[in-house]
């Protein structure tokens, strides 16, 4: 440093000592410090450790608790608005009284809002923005009033709005090729699978014959053409995470604008289109001559997968045994044949991915063997759910291993329309097809895509509820999968309930092995293990989100 000082002139500021890092949570209470990579730096809990921080801040610890250094941009809050409690918390300079806010995202404290709503009855589900934190409880402003709790239509956006708090707004979006790109045309008959009505074509498939047997091309839409790194629809996409889909398939929150999404990068048939290509050869016993390149082509047909399944094509025939060799079984169904050729595209992305140190790969880790032997034993039907879910990892890890594919170089790249870390790998991929020098730098912590993945798989959850509640239905079909202790002589067991494909938790105070007391304490109820039960279910309203708004106890 006092060289420096000399040969400058000028102090040198030095790098403070103390650790400094990205504010992470899931419950405001237990609290992680990452850095930019998504590093553990430390952990901590309570709430005023965080010191009027919220997740996603870059923050500082100094005297064992949070410094706040950058505020992150917050997107809308969606939560409920507490009319009907008798606490109120002052009024605003316009004479509005003051409410609690109770945000659905458990990793942000409750809010005080103000509100000229005079009807108290009810609660109201609400979207507000972050103004300032001052006093005991930070600041917001109502944005929206989605509908009052409990009402099927609020309580359906409010879901969308929890899952994806950030969409495009209105506008003509003007879509510009920018890559420059060397591309080869594509000859032979190219096709895509998609269901009925699929707009965000992002895959097709071309098969010519050839004296050694079929070669066959998987192309990939090339977003990254059109999707230039660190512009502003970029960082819309990279906020959005992925694609939002309704139960029905359709799109809810696109992940690119529809100008994108559903027309320029769009493999539709009838116009020109940009790809990443991986053609092989087939000989109809092993693939061959594997290589990567740039790509123009015009797809010729679009099909159902019921459509391509019943069609009397040139093409079923080879795509069949083709998906068979790679799932190293009879292959039947036309879904399965896209999924094998997703998977060795994905499968083959990424090894050039591992073997460059660049990326995002998907990694899996083996299940539980115990809990996996008793499930297969008991109710092998559900032995996936001793599986733990597939996350994001960086390529430059040293554990990138998919268990259930049994490769350590899986990656998410066929869906860049619908997936940013599929866009993300398009343009490392584009970088080595080219032969470049350039090192890609991924722009997004593992930890925030992560975060986007399980909100997703939480909205699908949480419609399942919702859609449960509103049937008016009450009781249901369980299977008692886990019984764990808790405090006191309580028990908290797991129950999965086959008609919602989802495993639903309750407590009960245990009287001794297998053994529950009832909740009103009339009667004994056994709880061994994988034992078939009823439920029943109520909905409590006032609940932070939908998994704890489902009530279940066994009757």
């Amino acid at each position: 440093m006092e060289h420096l000082k000399q040969m400058w002139g000028n102090p040198v500021e030095e790098p403070p000592s103390y650790p400094r890092g990205i504010l992470q949570t899931k419950d405001y209470n237990r609290f992680q410090l990452l850095s930019d990579t998504g590093d553990l730096l430390l952990e901590f809990e309570g709430s005023k450790k965080a010191n009027r921080c919220f997740p996603g801040d870059h923050v500082g610890w100094v005297n064992d608790q949070c410094v706040l250094e950058l505020r992150d941009q917050y997107p809308p809050i969606v939560g409920t608005l507490e009319l009907t409690s008798k606490s109120t918390y002052g009024m605003t300079k316009r004479g509005n009284m003051m409410y609690l806010f109770t945000p659905y995202d458990k990793r942000y404290p409750h809010f005080i809002v103000g509100s000229s709503e005079k009807d108290r009855s009810q609660n109201r589900i609400v979207l507000i923005t972050f103004e300032d934190w001052k006093g005991t409880f930070p600041r917001g402003s109502i944005q929206q009033t989605l509908g009052s709790s409990g009402e099927e239509k609020a309580e359906r956006e409010a879901l969308i709005w929890q899952a994806c708090p950030w969409r495009y707004p209105v506008y003509d979006y003007e879509v510009k090729l920018h890559s420059t790109a060397e591309r080869r045309v594509i000859t032979g008959y190219t096709f895509h699978i998609d269901p009925e009505g699929c707009k965000d074509v992002d895959d097709v498939f071309t098969f010519e014959p050839v004296e050694e047997g079929w070669r066959v091309i998987i192309t990939i839409s090339d977003v990254a053409a059109y999707v230039e790194d660190g512009d502003a629809v970029d960082i819309m996409a990279s906020l959005i995470g992925q694609t939002l889909y309704d139960i029905n398939g359709r799109v809810i929150r696109p992940m690119l604008p529809s100008a994108y999404s559903e027309q320029a990068c769009s493999l539709l048939p009838g116009k020109d289109s940009y790809g990443i290509s991986f053609p092989f050869l087939w000989t109809g016993k092993e693939i061959i001559k594997e290589q990567w390149f740039h790509s123009k082509l015009r797809v010729s047909d679009s099909y159902t997968y019921e459509e391509f399944q019943d069609a009397d094509s040139p093409y079923k025939k080879p795509l069949r045994d083709l998906a068979s060799y790679l799932a190293k079984e009879l292959v039947e169904d036309s879904h399965q044949w896209v999924e094998q050729m997703m998977i060795f595209y994905n499968t083959e992305a990424g090894r050039l991915l591992k073997q460059s140190g660049m990326g995002i790969l998907r990694r899996h880790s083996a299940p539980n063997r115990e809990r996996l032997a008793k499930y297969e034993e008991h109710v092998p039907e559900l032995r996936q759910l001793a599986f733990s879910s597939a996350e994001y990892c960086l390529s430059e890890e040293k554990d990138t291993q998919h268990y259930g594919l049994e490769t350590d170089t899986y990656a998410h790249a066929s869906s860049p329309i619908r997936r940013y870390a599929d866009l993300v790998n398009q343009r490392v991929l584009s970088l080595l097809i080219q032969g470049s020098p350039y090192r890609f730098i991924v722009p997004q912590a593992m930890y925030d895509m992560n975060v986007r993945g399980k909100a997703i798989k939480r909205y699908a959850r949480d419609v399942c509820f919702l859609n449960a509640i509103l049937t008016g239905q009450t009781e249901y079909d369980g299977i008692i999968m886990e019984v764990l202790p808790k405090s006191a002589g309580w028990v908290k067991l797991k129950v999965y309930v086959p008609e919602w494909k989802r495993m639903v938790s309750t407590t009960y105070r245990a009287l001794s092995d297998n053994v529950l007391l009832s909740r009103d304490e009339t009667h004994e109820i056994d709880s061994t293990l994988y034992r078939s039960v009823r439920i029943k279910c109520a909905f409590s309203p006032n609940a932070r989100n939908w998994k704890e708004r489902v009530v279940v106890q066994l009757t």
